[in-house]
């Protein structure tokens, strides 16, 4: 008698085994941990490394002319002249021969009165010039830093303006006035695009 092979059991399903699931969920945390590292580190050197964009270039001033300054005012007491001192003083002064018989025509018939006003350089320094304006004539002075006589033909409202012909010099030109107050200093010249204006008071 033949004896028969026992037959084999049918292979049952097995589970899988844990390894390889908790590996995977290990590969995955540590791909996720490197992703989170990789953008942490991108963000820090970008914020770090990228230079501030450069600011907008400002548009230039325009070139527009510069304003004349402003004359200075002050204001100054003379005394004045009597007539009789007119041909004298007007002899002495910068004025040519017609303008000077045109003022004492108008200083006889009463219309203008003539006022003294000895000026000098405060510094005392030698050569600056400058032209004193009153009742539409100039004179030119080249000052020093003694006094030097100035006669001024002066209307009803007299207004002297001081403006420099040359370069003042260094700090500033500052003109000394002899008034009837004694010694005065007027306002400080410092561009020849500056001017002094005196309102007068005659006294």
């Amino acid at each position: 008698m033949t004896s028969q092979p026992e037959p084999r059991p049918e292979p049952r399903p097995q589970p899988l085994l844990s390894e390889p699931a908790s590996r995977s969920r290990a590969l995955w945390g540590g791909g996720g941990l490197i992703a989170a590292l990789t953008v942490g580190a991108g963000a820090f050197f970008y914020t770090h490394n990228t230079t501030t964009p450069p600011a907008p270039a400002v548009a230039p001033p325009s070139q527009s002319t510069p304003a004349v300054p402003a004359a200075q005012t002050a204001a100054v007491q003379l005394s004045m002249l009597p007539p009789a001192k007119a041909p004298a003083a007007l002899a002495k002064s910068g004025f040519s021969p017609a303008d000077r018989a045109r003022i004492l025509a108008a200083v006889k018939d009463g219309k203008m009165r003539l006022v003294e006003m000895p000026v000098l350089d405060a510094s005392g320094a030698v050569g600056q010039s400058i032209d004193v304006t009153v009742s539409g004539l100039t004179q030119r002075i080249v000052l020093t830093g003694k006094f030097q006589h100035l006669v001024i033909p002066i209307v009803e409202a007299g207004q002297i303006l001081i403006a420099p012909v040359s370069m003042p010099h260094a700090p500033a030109l500052i003109v000394g006035a002899l008034t009837a107050l004694g010694p005065e200093a007027l306002p400080a010249l410092t561009t020849l695009d500056q001017r002094v204006l005196l309102n007068v008071i005659v006294q």
